[in-house]
């Protein structure tokens, strides 16, 4: 479902953290403070599952700036991701020819370690480790002989059974090798290390600067698709205003550039363009329809119909900037499949009435099973988000950005209780006391 919890060291501005994740999450916090810097945590694990490590590092410009400045070589980087996205695994075991065991995981923790070199010379892979906690489930297959089309097909029920218990399995690299470091298992289940992690892919090899991530292997592809599933979303509203070539992305870039493309696959589905409709005209209820204008050199410009005109349709380039802003926040939060949505100051060139609405519309979607960080400098945004999904980011005596939660602190509170709006509390700088 998501990532519940982030542990990193010597990244950045930040010496160390650990923050709990939910399902929404607004990030506030003075200029220079590490806002944007914690978001490249997500960057780099998810330029790690799409590039590899190395380029990863390299595309946050390169070990001098990837790790922390005045730490440098002298201690390790570290990242630990915690997820409770749920899979199961089906394998031969139990009793009886007849039975399967289902093995379903419902917490992964993955974590690496690097060790630097001193100057610039690189890192080496210390540590790579992969933890699944799960429930085993007996299940028993029944096979039925039925008749179909003149002849007998064999036809396969399966039913599941009580739980047989609680486990863990760990991977881990061991040199150039990934070996199941421990996998316990509830009493009279039969399961051998072979056939959780088969002979084959164990004398898989890893070159120096791979890790786990690297190999297609069952435990690892969901917490892998979970890291690469992220889109971090920081709006151009200038972009999307130039007609767009018709062989771009399809689903929306983290710019919104290609709006118009996104827009007009929305159009083509009746069902899609229904709930688009409905969306856009809770925001900007003048709104009477949208669409997407083709041009002879094969590029898409979208165009919109307010209710004051019948038939006149104005070009995106004709239209506000908070307009556009709203579309494309409106796609990025239901229409676009991320598991996890990272949205860069959502409030931006939108109109103050309209904010309350936005953070409404936000806090629906992460209703909806889609995990969401957002940024902000605005105060209307903190006074319409619940305290318990604030996050502050700030800077310690020593200059390391720390995450703290305003709700823990007991001065905050005595502020609210004195009727004193946490937005107010956000523009004095009240938060972090």
């Amino acid at each position: 479902m998501a990532i519940t919890k982030i542990k990193i060291s010597n990244f950045k501005s930040f010496k160390n953290l650990e923050i709990e994740l939910g399902m929404l999450n607004v990030l506030i916090g003075s200029n220079a403070s590490g806002k944007s810097n914690f978001i490249q945590i997500f960057k780099f694990l998810r330029d790690i599952t799409n590039f590899g490590l190395e380029n990863a590092i390299s595309m946050q410009g390169g070990i001098e700036y990837f790790r922390n400045i005045n730490i440098a070589a002298s201690e390790p980087f570290s990242v630990t991701v915690v997820s409770n996205q749920e899979h199961g695994l089906m394998i031969q075991g139990g009793e009886g020819s007849k039975r399967l065991v289902e093995i379903k995981i419902y917490e992964t923790i993955y974590e690496f370690v690097l060790k630097f070199k001193k100057g610039r010379l690189g890192f080496e892979i210390i540590s790579d480790k992969l933890i699944q906690k799960c429930e085993f489930i007996d299940i028993e297959r029944q096979s039925k002989r039925i008749m179909k089309r003149e002849k007998f097909d064999n036809k396969i029920e399966i039913k599941k059974k009580e739980k047989l218990g609680s486990g863990e399995i760990i991977l881990s690299r061991h040199g150039d090798k990934v070996k199941i470091d421990k996998a316990t298992f509830p009493k009279g289940i039969m399961i051998n290390k072979d056939d959780l992690f088969p002979l084959f892919l164990r004398e898989e090899k890893l070159s120096p600067k791979d890790l786990l991530l690297k190999l297609s292997l069952p435990f690892v592809r969901p917490i892998e698709r979970e890291l690469i599933n992220v889109a971090i979303y920081d709006f151009d509203p200038k972009l999307p205003k130039e007609s767009t070539p018709i062989t771009g992305k399809a689903e929306l870039e983290e710019n919104g550039r290609n709006l118009a493309i996104v827009l007009n696959n929305i159009v083509k589905t009746k069902d899609k363009y229904r709930k688009f409709s409905n969306l856009i005209k809770e925001l900007l209820p003048f709104m009477d329809k949208v669409d997407v204008e083709k041009f002879a050199d094969k590029s898409l410009l979208f165009i919109i119909r307010e209710i004051y005109s019948e038939k006149k349709f104005l070009p995106a380039s004709l239209i506000s900037d908070g307009t556009v802003n709203i579309i494309a926040l409106i796609i990025a939060l239901y229409f676009e499949e991320k598991s996890l949505t990272i949205i860069e100051e959502p409030e931006r060139n939108i109109h103050p009435y309209l904010i309350s609405k936005v953070i409404d519309m936000i806090k629906d979607a992460s209703l909806q099973k889609k995990q969401i960080i957002v940024t902000t400098h605005n105060p209307e945004v903190v006074k319409h988000t619940d305290l318990k999904n604030i996050l502050l980011v700030s800077r310690d005596k020593e200059g390391f950005s720390i995450i703290s939660r305003p709700e823990d602190k007991k001065e905050v509170k005595i502020f609210l209780d004195n009727e004193i709006g946490i937005e107010e509390l956000y523009v004095q700088n009240l938060l972090g006391v």
